[in-house]
């Protein structure tokens, strides 16, 4: 089985593109929040649910380039 060829792996590379180029943080995953006049750090609204799909994805491919 070519691990390269599965929907699954193009998923999780269109996926890991589209957070690379979010356009409000531009990548970084992170982006200041300015609160009460001290700047924050926080997690990108926009990008992070990508993220976190990723993760259960990429796990997945794991197992799967392990057992080949």
């Amino acid at each position: 089985m070519n691990i390269d060829s599965l929907t699954l792996t193009k998923l999780a590379a269109e996926l890991r593109l589209a957070a690379d180029q979010c356009p409000k943080c531009e990548g970084a995953r992170e982006h200041p929040f300015i609160s009460r006049g001290r700047e924050n750090i926080v997690n990108c609204l926009q990008c992070e649910p990508i993220y976190k799909l990723l993760e259960p994805l990429e796990a997945a491919l794991e197992i799967l380039k392990e057992g080949h």
